[in-house]
């Protein structure tokens, strides 16, 4: 039996999660890891130091997530050895089934620190105009080859066109997404895990 959690995968049986249903969720929560040499504790205690909390600003190109119900928080722990993550973390494709890692592809590392990202407050963020860019979070649903369960956090502008994609140069787009990183490490990351909502099956199970 491999150390890879089998039920995060994707299955022949699933779909895609439409992009206008997952929005009408709500309670739904996002966990992300910190690597374990990232990570720092207050104090010898189980709480992570919030200077830990480092997000690259250009990674607000599509800042990679976990919804959190079928995966648990322990599977936060697993990842995919480097010269194997291109094969693993491609985009699924619908009406295939997922695969899961050889134990030498992949790891489990306990000391992975871990937040959460509640997607509500996620939403309805309001963020200040930055070099005439009024812009929003937006959640996208990309299940890779070894995990159904990956969410994409993208930034949009008012249009909906995503930062990445607009005619402007590299030093304007990084401004903008380093004050909307800012926003969301002050505003939004949660070290506690409150409450939360699963979502339902029918939102990725094909109908018999």
């Amino acid at each position: 039996m491999g150390i890879y959690p089998k039920h995060i995968l994707p299955y022949s049986q699933y779909h895609f999660i439409e992009q206008n249903k997952l929005l009408t969720q709500s309670g739904l929560v996002l966990i992300r890891h910190i690597e374990s040499d990232k990570v720092q504790w207050i104090d010898n205690s189980n709480v992570l130091h919030p200077d830990c909390i480092q997000i690259q600003s250009d990674h607000l190109r599509d800042l990679s997530n976990n919804l959190l119900g079928v995966f648990k928080v322990d599977d936060i722990f697993y990842g995919i050895n480097k010269e194997y993550r291109h094969s693993y973390c491609e985009l699924w494709e619908e009406d295939t089934m997922g695969l899961i890692p050889a134990d030498n592809e992949c790891f489990k590392d306990e000391n992975r620190g871990f937040y959460f990202i509640p997607i509500d407050n996620l939403l309805k963020c309001d963020l200040p105009e930055v070099g005439e860019q009024k812009c929003h979070f937006m959640i996208f649903h990309t299940p890779t080859k070894c995990n159904f369960w990956h969410i994409s956090i993208r930034l949009l502008n008012c249009e909906n066109k995503e930062i990445s994609s607009l005619d402007l140069n590299d030093k304007k787009k990084k401004k903008i997404w380093k004050s909307a990183r800012d926003f969301l490490i002050a505003d939004i990351i949660s070290r506690e895990l409150k409450p939360y909502t699963v979502i339902p099956d029918y939102l990725y199970l094909k109908s018999s």
